[in-house]
């Protein structure tokens, strides 16, 4: 290939073909060959470099590259230090040699902010439909806290990626065990532990509901579970805020993230504990078929000459009444290169 070609993807190892529709809300499942399910690592080392007002994020590629049948396994990118997810939050920092980044402290997460988890159901799947064995919070019996919750499961289970991003571990790593961190591009992290094998490898691009591994009792376990983190700038907070374990959905498509939500201490009072997820998460508006919005958004229209009240109502489908409503502003006749609203 000439120097002067970039390459944009590389294809790889095939991933797992096991449906993802049972797991995931409107996610279609792909067809894929399984091959090698052991993954080895390629640290990126933090770094910062400048921005190429050139680079192109490779979304829109990898998604062709699927419609037109080919991707035939994991799509890896070439250039990741300039397509890396959630540069905003993160900048150019990739590494898989720590889950909490050190340097980061309390002082750099905003008291509070506002961050879109989905723009539509088919970028969310659940991680592993069973229940909950450990929550989130202080564990009394170990005398610490507990950063994510334990959900029950068997080994060799798959667990899938819960939302779009790129594998930044992949690797056995401590008390995680066999483990997995995934940045989204929503601002969040994803971690996966205690796995038996992994079916991906750093720098890897997933979708909401590709297999990333499966479940295993890997480093300190007490048994086969997964344990489930959610973090935001390295940070951890109960899953629980986002994810409904009774009926395995989101429970928001926007989450008002506030700052109290971090941090784990010994309760005084386990009736009142900021850092638990309380329920209380504001409901977005319900999505129609498509998965866009039910409700319609606003249109106008320029008056013409000759235009009435009738015509203009009859022409956009809505009755008179309605159509003057919309516009309390104009009274008598429609004045000529006014613009009103018909929607």
């Amino acid at each position: 290939m000439r120097a002067h070609i970039l390459p944009i993807l590389l294809l790889t190892l095939a991933i797992d073909a096991t449906s993802t529709s049972a797991y995931c809300q409107k996610t279609k499942p792909k067809k894929a060959k399984s091959t090698n399910n052991h993954a080895t690592t390629n640290t990126v080392k933090d770094s910062t470099i400048t921005d190429s007002t050139t680079a192109v994020f490779e979304d829109s590629i990898i998604d062709r590259a699927v419609r037109e049948n080919k991707a035939v396994g994991p799509v890896m990118l070439k250039d990741p230090k300039r397509n890396l997810p959630s540069k905003l939050w993160y900048g150019h920092t990739f590494s898989d040699s720590y889950v909490k980044k050190p340097s980061i402290t309390m002082d750099s997460i905003p008291d509070e902010i506002s961050i879109t988890l989905i723009k539509d159901y088919a970028d969310f799947c659940f991680p592993m439909k069973n229940v909950i064995t450990s929550p989130y919070g202080w564990r009394d019996r170990w005398n610490r806290p507990h950063r994510g919750v334990d959900i029950a499961l068997n080994t060799g289970d798959p667990v899938r990626s819960i939302f779009p991003g790129m594998v930044r571990i992949a690797k056995s790593f401590g008390g995680y065990g066999i483990l997995v961190v995934i940045r989204h591009y929503n601002g969040l992290e994803t971690v996966y532990g205690h796995l038996s094998r992994l079916n991906v490898k750093q720098m890897q691009v997933v979708k909401a509901g590709d297999i990333i591994g499966f479940g295993g009792s890997t480093g300190h376990s007490t048994g086969p579970h997964l344990h489930f983190e959610v973090r935001f700038q390295y940070e951890p907070f109960d899953p629980e805020w986002i994810l409904d374990f009774k009926t395995y959905t989101l429970r928001t498509r926007k989450l008002y993230l506030n700052k109290t939500y971090f941090g784990i201490t010994k309760p005084l009072n386990k009736n009142n504990i900021a850092y638990k997820a309380d329920k209380s998460i504001h409901k977005e508006r319900e999505l129609g078929p498509t998965g866009k919005t039910t409700k319609k958004k606003q249109e106008f229209y320029v008056t013409k000459r000759g235009d009435t009240w009738e015509k203009v109502a009859k022409k956009h489908k809505v009755s008179e009444t309605q159509l003057k409503s919309m516009n309390p502003g104009i009274s008598g006749k429609l004045p000529v290169g006014e613009e009103i609203r018909v929607h």
